[in-house]
């Protein structure tokens, strides 16, 4: 009794963390969730073991927030660095999974240069000003409060790029800990015999494990590291077209994330010390890698959209609310097809101002930080906005090619931002229609 007694108080408390963690989770208050499942985690340890396969569906869950908390800081201080100004009291603007925030890179990196361009121009004309007034203490004391302020800042950074690489490392554990734990339970049900379904228990598995692949991308995704991001989404995606229809939700979104990824991916800089004067040279065949997949997202759509089409033309939905969101997602998709027809002409376009050589060879660095500007929006913010940014929105040669000229403002709009929240069994992917 008294070997059993510490463990099933133990096992008591990790339920009470895990239920606190979850509602936390729940109203976005991702912080405190974070630090809940941190105890939980380190007590499943205790009880499990710190590698046993039985801990994996936590690390996960202890991941995710951690993610969620970077993603909620990197939209905070994106907002700072575009020049917003925000409410004492702003909303929760950390997304959610189902949200994910490579879609509609292009876009926002648009946003992204030309928030950045003003930026600059506004700290240009100050210095220019300062040169025609009398410096005192008041100046000094200025001075001390911007040195203040970009502490502040590169501090909130620091602590932003601390969450994402422990999210990954975490997630990470939690990868192997799956992959142990799918091996174990194939050999199982391969010692009882073959099946031409997949077994509940192995589907829940590999389900998790896209889901990981996916935030990992996500990290690499936010941290410009875009051959990692692809080397993930592609894990996800074969996954997933084996668990899921070609006509899923989850599906269409992981191509159109890889075919994002690719894009990115394609472009390679010249290093600092020894490129000076080189120009950016884009990976042709990476390039029409990134072409497949953005045919495959916008079939996949289009196929749903077919059957979404004829449940309402034959009354398969039912209700004046149900029809009317389903006539609205299919209105959004559609929209969000024609924009991912016009980016893979853009695709299929030879970049040749790309290579170039009187390119400059750091228009690449309106990329940078370009992650902060896609995540946290609301469905509604991305509406208002799609319009605006498509009509400017180009391919990356023509991003390029314009980035000393004005850009378009406001933000992307995501390919999974018009699902209708009708619940789901993925805890992460979502996507229109």
């Amino acid at each position: 009794m008294t070997s059993t007694e510490p463990t099933a108080e133990l096992q008591t408390r990790l339920d009470n963390l895990v239920t606190r963690a979850a509602a936390k989770d729940a109203v976005k208050d991702y912080n405190a969730a974070a630090e809940l499942y941190s105890q939980a985690t380190e007590i499943q340890a205790q009880i499990n073991g710190e590698m046993s396969v039985e801990n994996a569906d936590l690390l996960y869950a202890y991941g995710k927030s951690l993610y969620n908390v970077g993603v909620s800081k990197s939209d905070v201080l994106g907002s700072k660095i575009a020049g917003g100004e925000t409410s004492q009291e702003p909303e929760p603007t950390a997304k959610k999974l189902k949200e994910p925030s490579s879609a509609g890179l292009i876009q926002a990196t648009i946003s992204s240069s030309t928030a950045q361009k003003s930026l600059d121009s506004n700290k240009a004309t100050e210095s220019t000003n300062q040169l025609f007034q009398f410096t005192g203490d008041e100046n000094f004391a200025d001075t001390d409060s911007e040195e203040e302020g970009e502490g502040a800042q590169a501090e909130e950074e620091e602590e932003e790029d601390d969450d994402f690489a422990n999210a990954f490392e975490v997630l990470d554990l939690a990868r192997i800990l799956l992959l142990k734990k799918l091996e174990d339970v194939e050999q199982k049900s391969n010692d009882n015999g073959k099946s031409t379904d997949i077994p509940p228990e192995v589907r829940k598995i590999q389900e998790r494990l896209a889901d990981i692949y996916d935030l990992q991308a996500e990290i690499s995704l936010e941290g410009e590291s875009f051959v990692n991001a692809v080397s993930d989404l592609r894990a996800a995606l074969e996954l997933k077209e084996a668990l899921f229809s070609f006509d899923d939700p989850s599906v269409s979104e992981c191509h159109y994330k890889l075919s994002l990824a690719l894009e990115f991916a394609s472009v390679s800089q010249p290093d600092e010390e020894n490129g000076e004067g080189k120009p950016t040279v884009v990976d042709l065949p990476m390039r029409e890698q990134s072409a497949k997949h953005m045919q495959s997202a916008i079939e996949s759509c289009k196929l749903r959209l077919a059957q979404e089409e004829k449940k309402l033309e034959t009354g398969g939905i039912e209700g004046e609310d149900k029809i009317n969101a389903a006539k609205r997602r299919i209105a959004n998709v559609k929209e969000i097809v024609t924009d991912m027809e016009q980016r893979l002409v853009d695709l299929r376009r030879t970049p040749e101002s790309v290579n170039a050589p009187s390119e400059d060879a750091n228009a690449i660095e309106a990329l940078n930080g370009v992650l902060g500007q896609l995540i946290g929006k609301s469905a509604a913010e991305k509406a208002a906005t799609l319009d605006q940014v498509s009509k400017q929105a180009n391919d990356l040669s023509s991003l390029v090619r314009k980035k000393t000229q004005p850009g378009s403002s406001g933000a992307k709009r995501q390919l999974e931002s018009t699902e209708e929240p009708e619940g789901t069994k993925r805890a992460k992917t979502e996507d229109p229609a």
